[in-house]
């Protein structure tokens, strides 16, 4: 432990480690804090901007229009994550660890949006066909058509910022996350002033998506030829696809138990709860945008140093996750007052407690990436289609039994979705042969993000005793700040 940040020092890591190995541990962090925080930065930035979008759009439309927005949004996403046949989880490992390299990447760029944009115009024309299955409301047809081709697009976008990270062109990168998540809902509220439908919006979120993708296209493409090797594609996809259950599995994470709530409480407590998910689950936001730029650094490292890389680059990720879902959980009181009115009905500070259990899944969240890293490294992806469902399953379960009894415990079925992929990817690393590394270095900051979270979860909430929870926080920025500079000094 550093005795001047508080923070694990590099004697933490395992005295069996080489010196080499130990580092390129700390080089591989430095790069991930580093210029990787440019990646960090333009992934969550966007994210941060459009969600400040929503207030006016919610005063724009109402109550009843909005919904129509926020149904084709869920049909947006759960639609592009399944017709993107997991390529873009493939594109980086293509062009860093594949024989065909940087131009096989452009190939299965260029080929993995084809395949997604014809699957989506196939489904959007045979719209008549299987609408009398699904039996969509006639208020929602046109907003679902439009939130497929949104949904296409997107899907060209993430493939494109995948080859970016591969060139390592961290200023296209963010202008490119720039113009897709916030020129879209922009462009969406311009329209608006002409005519306040939700159909309307979502034209614009289109637009601004295609303008995106053209971009992303240009940007990938310019300076280089695509170039496959046989059999590239079909080695994509038997690595890509088993992706696709496991990414529509994560985002129920949160999804499910919005669902699960109105299940058991009602349409307004699902509300409320969705707005605790908002909150208590942005540190996941942070923790996935670092993501960009750790991935790339863990396939780069030699394989006889890879898992020293990850153990030393997950204990910084993971403390960093710790002091980040503290200061969430600590702060919940005033963040939550922030995007719920206590006039309302919401009773924000009520769901504080939730707000702190939904923080620590965050925590969590970190050993599953890392053992996801080796797993994609190894190139054997297979059993996540199934390990990710099943540990879904777990969590709606647990938070199922618990919200029963309480409103605010539907929230533990957050880190317990974590927990239990935690286990089975742990499992399948060692299955399928990966490379090992030292899981017991994150015991240190997993205590550290349960004991902030705890924290927050039980001081109070108003009075001059809540001014402690200012101080806590306050506490653990600093710690944040000092983290950063051991990393990048």
């Amino acid at each position: 432990m550093s005795p001047e940040s508080g923070v694990p020092a590099e004697s933490d890591l395992p005295a069996d480690s080489p010196g080499p190995a130990r580092s390129a541990g700390a080089t591989a962090s430095k790069g991930i804090l580093g210029r990787g925080s440019i990646y960090t930065l333009g992934t969550v930035a966007p994210i941060l901007a459009n969600v400040a979008v929503v207030p006016r759009l919610t005063r724009v439309l109402g109550t009843e229009r909005y919904g129509v927005v926020a149904y084709a949004l869920t049909v947006m996403w759960v639609a592009m994550m399944a017709g993107s046949l997991g390529i873009p989880s493939v594109i980086t490992r293509q062009g860093i660890l594949a024989r065909s390299g940087v131009a096989g990447a452009r190939a299965l760029l260029i080929r993995g949006s084809l395949m997604t944009v014809g699957l989506m115009t196939a489904i959007i024309l045979t719209a008549p066909l299987w609408d009398r299955l699904v039996q969509v409301q006639a208020q929602l047809q046109s907003a679902v058509l439009l939130a497929l081709a949104a949904g296409a697009l997107f899907v060209v976008v993430e493939n494109s910022q995948a080859l970016l990270r591969v060139l390592d062109r961290p200023g296209a990168f963010v202008a490119l996350s720039l113009t897709a998540t916030l020129g879209g809902p922009l462009l969406g509220l311009a329209l608006l002033t002409q005519e306040r439908t939700p159909q309307r919006y979502l034209i614009g979120l289109v637009a601004g998506y295609a303008v995106a993708a053209a971009a992303g296209l240009v940007l990938c493409l310019r300076g280089g030829r695509p170039r496959r090797d046989r059999g590239d594609t079909r080695a994509a996809l038997r690595m890509g696809l088993p992706v696709v259950p496991h990414l529509v599995a994560l985002y129920l994470a949160t999804g499910g138990l919005v669902f699960l709530a109105e299940r058991l409480y009602g349409v307004g407590p699902s509300g409320r709860l969705q707005l605790a998910l908002l909150v208590g689950s942005s540190p996941a936001v942070i923790t996935s945008a670092m993501n960009q730029s750790w991935a790339p650094i863990v396939y780069r490292a030699p394989e006889h140093e890879r898992g020293a890389v990850l153990a030393h680059t997950a204990r910084d990720v993971a403390t960093l996750a710790a002091l980040i879902s503290g200061g969430v959980a600590l702060l919940s009181p005033w963040l939550m007052r922030f995007v719920a009115s206590q006039q309302k009905g919401f009773a924000p500070l009520e769901l504080v407690p939730a707000v702190a259990i939904i923080a620590f899944g965050c925590v969590l969240s970190v050993a599953y990436l890392a053992n996801v890293h080796l797993i994609f490294a190894a190139g054997r992806s297979l059993l996540l289609s199934v390990i990710t469902p099943v540990s879904l399953v777990v969590g709606l379960g647990c938070a199922y039994l618990a919200g029963r009894e309480n409103f605010l415990l539907l929230g533990i079925g957050f880190p317990a979705t974590y927990a239990a992929l935690v286990v089975g990817t742990a499992w399948l690393r060692r299955h399928v042969h990966a490379v090992s590394w030292s899981e017991t270095t994150l015991l240190l900051p997993a205590g550290l993000g349960l004991a902030l979270c705890i924290v927050g979860g039980v001081l109070p909430t108003s009075g001059a005793a809540s001014l402690v929870r200012v101080v806590v926080a306050a506490l653990a920025g600093l710690a944040t700040l000092r983290l950063g500079r051991r990393v990048l000094s």
